[in-house]
């Protein structure tokens, strides 16, 4: 049986030796790191690291710190990398901090919205919460998405920490449902002196009921490496957005 192996241009090779198949592929959530000018890698959720060895001079140019590739594997342990692989789609995933609002501040918190959300998964790893959900749009304004916290120091040191996210629609008329992705950043909740956190995330359901997901997070706990959290027919995280 005949070995297909090809050479890219920097002077990499890929063969089946190493075995995987060109026509298979892996879908998932990664963090992007810059490299370079207009030159980025990935950080799987469960720490290894990809470098991106073809196509050759891809131009990328992602608008936040997290997003959903779509890659097939072509070597393991390239020049420091666990993995050099060919880049087969790139999504963005809108990223952001949470934030704090004053219970009592009426206009922030009128500007967050109380507008329902579904959400089909949460899920926390490689340092962010990240979110799987749904909501109805016309596709006129741009929806505003944030995980809000009621305290200052965003609740660093409680013994569970507590969550709301929120949806504001900006008066976008509701014809039909859109599904996407966010990730929120966990940095503020990597303190010394505890080896993991434990989140309760409230948010409100298109029944009008408040939904509550309890999520711990171990420091260090390996996330997801595959697509198994995200779902495979949907591509539609970039929506309108911020």
């Amino acid at each position: 049986m005949q070995i297909l192996c090809f050479v890219l241009a920097i002077g990499f090779t890929s063969c089946s030796d190493d075995g995987y198949s060109l026509d298979k592929y892996w879908r998932s959530m990664v963090t992007v790191n810059k490299v370079g000018e207009n030159t980025y890698d990935f950080t799987l959720d469960s720490g290894e690291k990809l470098w991106v060895a073809a196509p050759v001079g891809i131009n990328l140019k992602p608008k936040y710190d997290r997003a959903i590739i779509n890659y097939t594997i072509l070597s393991d342990k390239f020049d420091g990398y666990d993995h050099a692989v060919k880049l087969n789609g790139f999504t963005d995933v809108l990223t952001k901090e949470i934030a704090y609002i004053a219970p009592d501040d009426e206009v922030q918190q009128d500007s967050i919205g109380y507008d329902p959300i579904k959400v089909y998964s949460i899920w926390a790893s490689g340092g962010y919460m990240n979110i799987y959900f749904s909501f109805n749009t016309g596709e006129t304004k741009a929806h505003l998405i944030n995980m809000v916290s009621a305290r200052p120091d965003l609740s660093t040191l409680d013994d569970v920490v507590k969550l709301e996210f929120r949806h504001n629609r900006n008066g976008d008329p509701e014809h039909y449902g859109v599904n996407g992705y966010v990730s929120f950043d966990l940095t503020p909740y990597l303190t010394s002196g505890r080896d993991k956190v434990t989140f309760d995330i409230e948010w409100t359901d298109f029944s009008g009921d408040t939904k509550i997901k309890t999520i711990e997070y171990k420091y260090g706990e390996a996330g997801t490496a595959g697509s198994t959290a995200l779902n495979e027919k949907d591509n539609s995280t970039n929506l309108n957005i911020y």
